[in-house]
């Protein structure tokens, strides 16, 4: 579970708390945001300068797919939406594999050679597991030093590198910034971490290639954000929202639940309540929740007692995502079956200008095939 005082936080931020004390921690909170965007705007000062140097790999095509505020917006189904497109070159993801311990490793893990996960995601991350996972062909590295992982994915031969949640790592430079916002909410309430979710200042949104705008459930919403974003970039939109594809059991058989099936949910995921919208709209019947930080396995017997729960208001399953799937073991015991949700996103408005940064990738990666194989042999 969240702790208390995560959870008093993120209602401040939210606007969930109202009282002189809120109103107090709100203050508090906003000067701490002032000292964070500040040290941002040092930092990307520093680079757009040349006085925090960046490191180029020699790869035809190195992508970002990264946002302005901290979690929940939808990057890692991003980069598999992406990945899946380029199934054809050789394709290498880093990423940092947070709150693991291979983030603390010297050097970057290789977590997949082109043929699965090599570790387990307790030793990886979850994102890095999910990736490699559902990406079999990508040659994947996990770890915080992600210029030595492309180093190492340029020696490996890959053509493409995909930077997940690489907004923030200017050290590695790119060729193409994606970035993804929530539609919901794009600019993580208007202030910087800890007062709101910004991690970034909006005018960096000026970098970016193509902004993916996700959790989009009609076109008004779509329009509204459209406009918003509009003051800071100029770069194509692309709409998406998350579809279910199938449920599964731990052992990854297909079930089935009817609508009105009555069900408990379980996530770590950082904006839970998309989860919930999304199992709602399908027509299962929520009758609990337990919700654990970002990237935390759940604790057994926690989902032990929160299954003994919802027996008793009628639950039928529990019901958690992949993300959190792949961090439990087969065997978790509890009074409850455990079925976790497939997904994949689905484009909603923008679909041409999606099929061009495809296709502007491709082009760019056949002519350095082309540019390759014609050159002669010293």
């Amino acid at each position: 579970m969240l702790t208390d005082a995560e959870l008093y936080c993120i209602e401040i931020i939210k606007g969930k708390r109202t009282g002189f004390t809120a109103a107090l921690a709100r203050a508090g909170l906003r000067v701490l945001s002032w000292a964070y965007g500040l040290g941002v705007f040092c930092r990307n000062w520093a680079f757009d300068h040349g006085w925090l140097r960046r490191y180029s790999p020699p790869v035809p095509v190195v992508i970002s797919i990264g946002n302005i505020v901290a979690g929940g917006t939808g990057k890692t189904p991003v980069t598999l939406m992406l990945g899946k497109q380029l199934t054809d070159y050789a394709l290498a993801i880093i990423t940092r594999g947070y709150r693991s311990p291979a983030e603390q490793l010297s050097s970057p893990l290789v977590l997949s050679r082109g043929n699965g996960p090599l570790y387990p995601s307790s030793f990886c991350g979850d994102e890095p597991y999910l990736l490699s996972q559902n990406l079999p062909h990508a040659h994947v590295f996990v770890g915080r030093r992600r210029s030595s992982a492309s180093r190492m994915a340029a020696k490996a031969g890959m053509q493409v590198i995909l930077l997940d949640d690489g907004m923030q790592y200017r050290y590695l430079s790119r060729d193409l910034e994606i970035v993804v916002v929530d539609g919901s909410d794009p600019f993580g309430k208007g202030y910087f971490l800890p007062r709101g979710f910004l991690r970034e200042n909006l005018n960096a949104l000026a970098r970016a290639s193509l902004v993916v705008m996700n959790h989009v459930s009609d076109r008004v919403q779509y329009l509204s954000c459209k406009h918003q974003l509009a003051r800071y970039t100029s770069a194509p939109l692309v709409a998406v929202h998350p579809v279910i594809d199938s449920i599964h059991d731990l052992h990854d058989s297909p079930l089935k639940l009817p609508k009105g099936t009555r069900v408990g949910m379980f996530c770590g995921i950082a904006n839970p309540d998309h989860f919930r919208e999304l199992i709602e709209k399908e027509g299962w019947q929520v009758v609990a929740e337990c919700v654990s930080a970002d990237h935390i396995a759940p604790d057994p017997e926690l989902l032990d007692q929160f299954g003994r729960h919802c027996v008793k208001q009628g639950a039928e399953a529990l019901l958690c995502t992949e993300k959190d799937k792949v961090r439990m073991s087969e065997t978790h015991a509890c009074p409850l079956p455990v079925a976790w949700v497939k997904m994949h996103l689905s484009i909603v408005e923008g679909q041409n200008h999606w099929n061009a940064f495809i296709a502007s990738i491709k082009v760019k990666l056949d002519q350095d095939s082309a540019l390759r194989n014609s050159a002669p042999l010293v």
